[in-house]
């Protein structure tokens, strides 16, 4: 076989046995199984529909839809026809997605009914939207819309030999997508992937991480992450099974029903289920909770794994063989305390402009602190400020329409990542921080807090805001109100004070700043909202708190904060 070094003529290419379930779901309470044979068929009908709607080599086409089969469908029939996939987060505001849109010039969006909405609204401001296609609609769907069904219909009119003649004349150095990522000022950037930087990491990882083709792998991070994206077309090449989760809410439950071998875990995920286990543990029996201590103390897998871990792994974890995290720093506890229930935890790193995976543990050199080493093909240095660079042929074509920062990051062939860290002597990477500003969540989310806080200042009443959540499953900020409009507002609330001091506490006053909070914020997604805040009296920042260039050092103010920071979360 003569496989091309493209994702379409891979997927097409490879040998699997086309009798073999490829993906699973479950829609309106029914299991649905899609073989590999018909999962092929369906893209292929799928990209000779999208010729027929008038889709040209070159142009961009957006989806906006929860992870789905039709998810992977589509992106796999919108490279088939030498477009650009572009996909966007659901839970991003409107303003977001519409400049994503814009950005890139889509001219089609792919779309899950719940974001109908959102899509007919950008068809009507952005000219060069012209084509909507409806996934889940059941064949029935808006006026200016075309059914997912019907774009199949019209590719099954075509001959496939036209679209055998598309995939041929696609290169390898061609753009297979646009993925946005979040930047320190607040504008999200467009990451340029080609097809070889895809493909190229998915080969490199599956020659340090065995993946089976019998071993069943659940999706519940979203597929507009690219950790989940280039996961998703390493389980395609390799020809093993894939089943969608409904949701985060109901990962346990999928868990239970689909019984995956194989797990992606961003740390939320993992700390989440390491607490619910420990809570279980705590309210079992007496002699259950001393066998359950004893055997974490001892480590003794293989004297108590019958009596304790492997019950634990049954209820907890069924079937799963493997873990892997990504997405954000992974706790060394949580990753050792998986490892002695006898579920390996492999942690790696990588980066949007990097199509992911650039070093990852394996299961021969899984060094619990770090995130291992650098994949086959790729190679890591140290600068002498301690920022981590990246050379390899996953490493991206550059940013969209951002030729500036493209010289900035992209020097002398290496990838200035704006991380930083240290490798040991024996190649395996430790990250220690960031130089670049951008807070990334548990749950993986990558976050401008300069966007929050602009917003949060433009409001007379806030004389400065600082926002966290790196590490965290969602935001918090320490909010310094102006001290004479804090004076006035409780004097028009009709609140007695001796001391403005006294005022951050009081019910009315945290109230209206609440409402300030909401009503600047309203317009972002889900994961950039504020969850809880703190209004300090103390005037930002103290000595030593600033740069030469006077911006604030978040982490120095938030060490002197940090018992007020710890509240927040504990609240």
């Amino acid at each position: 076989m003569n496989e091309r070094l493209t994702i379409p003529g891979a997927f097409f290419d490879s040998e699997n046995d086309k009798t073999l379930p490829a993906l699973s779901a479950r829609a309106s309470g029914k299991a649905i199984v899609i073989k590999r044979g018909e999962f092929e068929e369906k893209v292929k009908r799928l990209a000779l529909g999208l010729v027929s709607l008038g889709i040209k080599p070159g142009e961009t086409v957006a989806i906006l839809s929860e992870n789905s089969p039709e998810w992977i469908m589509s992106d796999l029939a919108i490279s088939s026809v030498r477009a650009i996939s572009v996909p966007i987060y659901t839970t991003l505001g409107k303003e977001e997605k519409l400049f994503m849109l814009r950005d890139s010039k889509c001219v089609a969006v792919v779309f899950s009914t719940r974001h109908r909405k959102d899509a007919l609204s950008a068809a009507k401001e952005i000219p060069s939207l012209r084509t909507l296609i409806e996934t889940d609609s059941g064949g029935k769907t808006e006026k200016g819309a075309i059914a997912f069904e019907e774009v199949e219909r019209l590719g099954a009119t075509r001959d496939p030999e036209e679209l055998e003649g598309i995939i041929k004349n696609i290169k390898e150095d061609d753009v297979f997508s646009i993925i946005y990522s979040s930047g320190t000022t607040g504008t999200p950037k467009g990451v340029v992937i080609t097809h070889k930087n895809l493909l190229s990491n998915v080969k490199s990882v599956l020659e340090v991480i065995d993946i089976t083709r019998s071993g069943l792998y659940l999706s519940y991070l979203p597929l507009s992450h690219v950790f989940e994206r280039m996961i998703h077309h390493l389980l395609v090449y390799r020809g093993a099974p894939i089943a969608y989760s409904r949701g985060f809410a109901y990962v346990g439950a999928d868990i239970a029903e689909f019984t995956p071998a194989l797990l992606i875990g961003v740390p939320f995920f993992l700390d989440r289920a390491k607490h619910k286990i420990l809570s279980s543990a705590r309210e079992s029996g007496i002699l259950k909770r001393i066998l359950f201590d004893l055997a974490m103390k001892l480590n003794k897998r293989f004297l108590l794994d019958s009596l304790v871990f492997k019950k634990i792994r049954e209820k907890a974890f069924p079937g799963v063989k493997l873990l892997i995290s990504g997405g954000a720093a992974l706790n060394p506890e949580t990753a050792s305390f998986f490892i002695k229930l006898g579920i390996p935890v492999l942690q790696g790193y990588g980066l949007t402009e990097t199509s992911t995976v650039v070093t990852v543990n394996t299961l021969g050199g899984n060094r619990v602190g770090t995130v291992g080493r650098p994949v086959p093909g790729v190679e890591v240095k140290i600068n002498p400020d301690g920022e981590i660079l990246v050379k390899g042929p996953n490493v991206m074509k550059g940013y969209l329409n951002m030729p500036e920062r493209n010289t900035e990051v992209l020097r002398d062939g290496w990838f200035y990542t704006g991380d930083t860290g240290h490798l040991d002597r024996d190649g395996y990477l430790s990250i220690t921080g960031r130089k670049k500003d951008l807070i990334i969540t548990s749950v993986g989310k990558n976050i401008s807090p300069q966007l929050i806080e602009t917003r949060l200042k433009s409001d007379p009443h806030i004389k400065e805001a600082l926002v966290y959540g790196d590490n965290r499953p969602h935001l918090v900020a320490l909010i310094v109100p102006e001290i004479e409009r804090l004076k006035t507002l409780a004097i028009d609330l009709g609140i007695n004070f001796e001391q403005p001091s006294g005022l951050r506490d009081n019910e009315k006053i945290r109230a209206f700043f609440e409402k300030i909070i909401h009503n600047s914020l309203k317009d972002l997604g889900r994961f950039e909202q504020i969850r809880r805040f703190a209004l300090i009296e103390e005037p930002l920042p103290e000595r030593g708190e600033m740069t030469p260039t006077m911006k604030i050092k978040r982490e120095k103010v938030a060490e002197r904060h940090k018992d007020v920071i710890k509240r927040l979360y504990e609240e």
